[in-house]
Order: C-alpha cells, then structure tokens, then sequence
C-alpha cells in the first residue's frame, strides 16, 4: 500500500517545455492527498528558488526535499533538517574554482551567489527556464552553511580528485551541470529519513524522477517511475516508465498503478 509520494520538479512536475505544470498534474496530486497520501517534493531547486520562479503555485504539498536533499521543510516551510558540506571542504572547492577559473554557484538556506556568467552557465539554466542566479563574492557565501555547490562541468572534468571528498558526493542534472553535495544528503537519503519519522516504510513509496540526480531516489521507493521524457539512465533505474510530463505522465502513471 502507497503511503508517500515524492515528485522531482524540472522535467517531472513542470515541463522543460513551457516551465509549468500540466494541469492534469495538479489534479493527480490533489487527489492522492485527498486519500491520505503525503505528497513531497524532492528537487535539486532550492525552497527560495521555487517560490521566486512560482514553480509550483496552486499545488499543495505535504513537504519540501531540496537541494538534493540537504535539507528539508514541512508544508508550512519550517526546516527539518539541513545536511550542508562541511565548512573546510566548502571553502577546498572554492579555491580551486579560483585557481582553475571555472564558474561556480554556491547555495545556503537563504540565498545563491554566481562568480561569473559564461557559455555554460547560460545553456544550463536555459534549459530548466531559470534566470541565472545573481553574481556575488562567494568567499563571502562561506560564512553560512553551504548546502550546495553548483559546477559548470564536464563529467570528465568533474573527475577532478579535489573536487570530490570523502564526505561528499556528486549528482548531475544536465551535461554540464553538476551539484557538489554531502555524503549523507541526496533525494534517497532525504526521503528515507521523512518517511521513517512517520513509520512509512520504502517500499510504501512511489517516486517519480527524470534525471542522474533522481536515480538512487527510484530505486530506494518501492515503486520508481521514469517520466517518459527522462534519460536512459532513469528509464533504466525505474520501475516503470510513463509518458512525458506534457502528456499527463504523472496522471497517467498513479492511474497505471490504480493510486486515483
């Protein structure tokens, strides 16, 4: 039995296409709530980023799992939890974004900062419809928790030993953008953790995903669905595999599984 569900947004609840979400999409989720399912987001967006962009206006939800799981809100926006990287491994990575001259986008629970913009940073948020974050000194990011930081990369040259450390891990959302996180966060941890503080076990779970940054979380759910859109990868990790988010994808998969 179906007791949560968690839903990525780019790609999976909101169109790449036209930036919003099917209509279709807001009547299935307000119909699984309606029978006691707790609905959540779980997205590599940050809980600002999402209200600044209205990404998800007129749909409610039970939760909020951002930053790839580095931290956590309820539905009133109060925080659970936030897993930042740690203070000396954040400032590590910066200065050898200095030393190697390549842009950067850090993220704290309150705010993101950008070095500089260049070709990659612009083809990367062209592609989830974001306006490219504001430009700021992000020495002066590190005197918060930094929850996230963003790497305009090549996967080739995301394999760069000093950018990885034992207390981290890596997670991509588009070809040349990747998400410098800590080892205990990600969508699959973030999701383990809610569920277990209401006695939700995995496998009472549906997760629905797109990307490289949404595969752990399908394959820890009992139930993990590919939107029809979505890279081989997450077709691969899935448990099934619907239609496009334009085509009613959410919809027509919580129907497949006889959810509403």
């Amino acid at each position: 039995m179906i007791k949560a569900a968690f839903f990525d947004i780019d790609g999976t609840l909101v169109s790449l296409k036209t930036k919003v979400y099917p209509s279709s999409t807001a009547i299935a989720i307000a119909a699984l709530r309606e029978k006691g399912i707790k609905c959540y987001v779980a997205t590599g967006r940050s809980k600002f980023e999402i209200a600044e962009e209205h990404l998800l206006d007129g749909i409610e939800f039970d939760g909020y799992l951002t930053n790839n799981g580095q931290d956590a809100y309820d539905a009133d926006g109060k925080l659970l939890y936030g897993k930042p990287l740690s203070a000396g491994e954040a400032a590590a990575v910066l200065d050898w974004v200095e030393k190697n001259g390549c842009a950067c986008w850090m993220v704290s629970s309150t705010q993101s900062r950008l070095n500089f913009y260049n070709d990659r940073v612009l083809a990367a948020m062209e592609a989830i419809h974001t306006k490219p974050p504001k430009l700021g000194d992000l020495r002066a990011m590190l005197s918060a928790p930094i929850y996230k930081i963003v790497l305009f990369l090549t996967r080739e040259e995301m394999a760069e030993p000093m950018l990885l450390a034992p207390t981290s891990r890596m997670t991509q959302w588009f070809p040349l953008g990747h998400d410098l996180i800590s080892q205990d966060g990600g969508k699959d941890n973030a999701m383990l953790e809610i569920i277990a503080s209401y006695g939700i076990q995995p496998d009472e779970c549906i997760a629905f995903g797109d990307s490289e940054n949404d595969l752990l979380m399908l394959k820890a759910a009992g139930i993990g669905v590919a939107m029809g859109n979505a890279n081989e990868e997450a077709k691969q990790s899935a448990d099934y595999v619907t239609s496009d988010c334009d085509d009613d994808g959410i919809l027509n998969a919580l129907k497949h599984f006889n959810l509403i």
